[in-house]
């Protein structure tokens, strides 16, 4: 009976199934490529356990929870970007630095475990600083939540660069 009103104040922007599809597409692509990324051999695992370590490392169980957690709020975040906006412009925006932020995502651990080059993984972290800096920044003018969302991917990028930086000072 009062549906015109509750569309007025909850303005529906895409329908069921874009909703549906667009949270498919985005978990499924940043999961994908974070376990793509991750996916390593023994080489590359003998290679990280011979590195000198800095105090301050979590166990390896505990990367694994983090992204999750991380890929789950950044997918969560471009559902609410995708679907509630306020500026379409600033949505195909976060798309594309999704996009790019997806390809980053999976070349850090590529160069970093795989090609063993700790310099040139940092240099990927500090891309990856600035590129969640800018999801943020568009995320909140078209959503705020989502916005919110991201600021531990950037907190836990921040805390990768401390650690990425003393692997390079202790491993030189």
């Amino acid at each position: 009976m009062f549906d015109w009103l509750n569309k007025l104040f909850h303005k529906e922007q895409t329908s069921k199934k874009e909703k549906i599809i667009s949270s498919a597409i985005f978990f499924f692509y940043i999961f994908a490529l974070g376990y793509k990324g991750n996916s390593m051999g023994t080489t590359e695992w003998e290679f990280y356990k011979s590195l000198a370590k800095p105090n301050m490392v979590p166990p390896e169980w505990l990367f694994l929870f983090i992204w999750a957690v991380l890929f789950v709020l950044i997918g969560l975040s471009a559902f609410y970007i995708w679907n509630h906006y306020k500026s379409n412009y600033y949505r195909k925006l976060f798309v594309v630095l999704y996009a790019i932020n997806g390809i980053l995502v999976y070349l850090w651990p590529q160069i970093f475990f795989v090609h063993q080059s700790i310099a040139s993984a940092l240099y990927v972290i500090i891309g990856l600083i600035i590129l969640v800096e800018l999801m943020i920044l568009a995320a909140f003018k078209t959503n705020h939540k989502a916005a919110y969302m991201l600021v531990p991917y950037l907190l836990w990028i921040l805390y990768a660069t401390y650690l990425n930086t003393s692997f390079i000072t202790l491993n030189s």
